[in-house]
């Protein structure tokens, strides 16, 4: 879901219903809930949902049957419905950025566009298809089950990817919810009262300024770029994560525990740990079912380093057709391969402790710009700016001036990054997250964690008309 007053205010009424109701009537109401809040936000992907739904529940059927009579007409199965949810994604990702510029203005090709949340939707209806397969879960015999899954609308924006066996087992423990759990009901404020801090008051408000560095770049001296790199590195995590956290805090009003999907990335020591700890569920997925069906690292150093580099170019085109997605994945792709090979070699210094968590950040940071450009050759000419236009290029009165950024935003914005950090790290050598560690915690500090947090909301939340569609990964 969005965040906003509308979507909060949609899910309050869901929940009162839900508390109402009893039994196996709660999962056929978040069910129609869920398909009438996408079909809200976008008729095509209420329609997209559905179809998915119903061949993902049908293929899951066949497979179960056939796996009885014949496991070759069983994998047939599976790999048809399979290969059908890739060919959507790439029609819907790749068609529309690499063939409508030589269609007409009323052809089909021009008119394609992909539902929301479509990249989410269809990785889960593959695992739930290869796992059916594999025998690691029981096909559904209920549809509606399945469409909840795909569907589920705390999640359907951004995510994160969720796996069959763990919220289906959920689902069916639906009617036992109780409405009076104290423990449960301090989680759901503070996932969703942090992650809407993250989002509103922080990611919005570097938005504004990482906009106009990227778009402004041959007008910027290089100091300003290296800074725009380092609000868009805190952007996209807080803008994420934040989402992540609203949605399992949301998720847990209806007593249902969605995955983690952040662990402090950041804190990271090296960018294979970076990988284990960003976008948790997508890199788990990719993981199961494309690196380890690859071979892993069973097959030798070399097999493993393009094994790593295949997953990260499916990782780059997952997030978007451009060269620029690409060039991302493999940068990625490269660093981890080269994190591995230090491993092997033993070289721990750059690997571990604070010089290995710098180097894993300028990783990172570095990886973002081509992520964040609008396409490959903006993504260079960033670059080559950020390395030519040195001290003395440009002003810093010049550069405040380009940018319509007063000295009072700029102390606020790097309050919040400071702020952000010593959380994060804090949460970090707790082995813990902000929102449990608040909820864990005494009475009297659970009272002032929450007006801060609502105070800081109010007055440094960014606002406006399109505010609640903007989070990144919609895109994706």
């Amino acid at each position: 879901m969005t965040i906003g007053v509308s979507s909060l205010i949609y899910a309050a009424v869901i929940c009162i219903l839900f508390y109402i109701l009893r039994g196996n009537s709660r999962k056929y109401l978040l069910m129609v809930a869920s398909i009438l809040y996408i079909y809200s936000l976008n008729r095509l992907a209420g329609i997209a949902v559905l179809l998915v739904s119903v061949l993902t529940w049908a293929a899951g059927q066949l497979v179960s049957i056939w796996q009885k009579k014949n496991e070759k007409a069983a994998a047939g199965i599976m790999s048809v419905a399979v290969s059908m949810f890739i060919l959507s994604l790439l029609i819907f990702k790749y068609v529309p950025a690499y063939f409508s510029d030589a269609a007409s203005e009323d052809a089909f090709l021009t008119k394609i566009l992909m539902p929301i949340g479509y990249s989410f939707y269809v990785f889960q209806a593959i695992s739930y298809m290869v796992d059916v397969k594999r025998k690691n879960i029981e096909a559904s015999a209920n549809i509606a089950d399945v469409v909840l899954y795909l569907a589920w609308f705390p999640k359907f924006v951004s995510g994160p990817i969720e796996r069959w066996d763990g919220f289906s087992t959920q689902v069916r423990e639906l009617g036992r919810v109780r409405l009076l759990e104290k423990e449960r009901w301090k989680r759901v404020l503070y996932y969703t009262l942090y992650g809407a801090f993250m989002k509103v008051a922080i990611a919005d408000r570097l938005g504004i300024y990482v906009d106009k560095l990227f778009d402004g770049a041959q007008l910027l001296g290089s100091n300003w770029l290296l800074v725009g790199a380092l609000f868009y590195t805190i952007q996209i995590y807080c803008d994420f994560a934040g989402y992540s956290y609203f949605a399992i805090g949301v998720s847990k009003a209806f007593g249902i525990d969605l995955v983690t999907n952040f662990d402090m990335p950041y804190c990271s020591q090296n960018i294979t740990e970076f990988w284990r700890r960003w976008h948790m569920s997508l890199s788990s997925w990719l993981r199961d079912y494309v690196y380890i069906p690859l071979g892993g690292n069973r097959k030798g150093p070399a097999r493993k380093i393009i094994n790593t580099m295949i997953v990260f170019l499916i990782c780059g085109m997952w997030h978007g057709a451009g060269k620029n997605f690409i060039i991302w994945g493999l940068l990625h792709g490269v660093f981890s391969a080269i994190d591995s090979i230090c491993r092997d070699k033993g070289f721990k210094v750059i690997r571990t402790g604070i010089v290995g968590n710098i180097i894993t950040f300028i990783e990172a940071s570095f990886a973002w710009i081509f992520f964040r450009a609008s396409s490959l050759s903006s993504g260079i000419t960033y670059v080559k700016c950020m390395f030519t236009r040195f001290a003395g290029y440009i002003s810093f009165a010049e550069n405040m001036e380009n940018m319509n950024l007063v000295m009072t935003e700029l102390v606020v914005i790097i309050v919040s990054i400071v702020v952000i950090a010593i959380l994060d790290r804090l949460a970090y050598h707790n082995k813990s997250n902000i929102p449990e560690m608040i909820a864990s915690t005494t009475q009297g500090k659970r009272y002032i964690a929450f007006y801060l947090l609502i105070m800081l909301i109010v007055i440094f939340g960014i606002y406006g008309p399109d505010i609640s569609t903007r989070l990144i990964y919609m895109e994706f």
